[in-house]
C-alpha cells in the first residue's frame, strides 16, 4: 500500500496495521519451537521493522531535538515508557518503563521486540546502523544502549 496523508496530524504517514497486545505474547510463544536464538532474532526483526517504519512519520521533524521526537514516536508504538538518558548520536541509551513486551512475555526474558523496534526508529532517523545492548534493571524496566556500527 501506498503511504497517505493523515489529516488528524496533518503529515504524510507509512501505513501502520495496529494489532493486539496479546499479538505480541502468541508471536513470541510461537517462535519458541524454533529455539531460543532463532526466536530472538525473529522478534528483534520484527521489532525492526516497526520501528523503521514508524521513523517514516517523523523524519521531517529533523534530529535536533531527538529526545521529543524519540518520545513522540514512542508514544505512536506503545511499548511502555520511554527516558531518554543520552542523545549522543554515536551512543544513545534510553530506558523503558512499564515495557509492554515484558508484562507478556515474561521479566525474565529480553525485549527483543521492544529493541528492535528502538533501533528501527533511530536507524531511520539518523539513517545509521546500531547495534544494541540492553541492561535489566528492573521488573518491567530495561536500559537499552545503541552505538554505531
Amino acid at each position: 500500500m501506498d503511504d497517505f496523508y493523515d489529516t488528524d496530524i496533518g503529515v504524510q504517514t507509512s501505513d501502520i496495521l495496529v494489532l493486539p497486545s496479546t499479538f505480541l505474547g502468541t508471536l513470541w510463544s510461537e517462535l519458541q519451537n524454533l529455539g531460543n536464538e532463532k526466536a530472538r532474532e525473529i522478534m528483534f526483526k520484527c521489532g525492526h521493522t516497526v520501528g523503521n517504519t514508524l521513523s517514516i512519520n517523523y523524519a521531517s521533524m529533523g534530529t535536533d531535538d531527538l529526545d521529543m521526537v524519540l518520545n513522540q514516536a514512542w508514544a505512536e508504538a506503545g511499548l511502555g515508557h520511554l527516558f531518554v538518558l543520552d542523545t549522543n548520536v554515536e551512543r544513545i541509551v534510553v530506558k523503558v518503563g512499564n515495557s509492554l513486551e515484558l508484562g507478556i512475555i515474561g521479566k525474565e526474558n529480553h525485549s527483543d521486540f521492544t529493541s528492535g523496534c528502538l533501533a528501527g526508529v533511530l536507524e531511520g532517523l539518523l539513517q545509521q546502523p546500531y547495534r544494541v545492548a540492553e541492561d535489566m534493571v528492573g521488573e518491567e524496566e530495561r536500559v537499552f544502549t545503541f552505538k554505531k556500527k
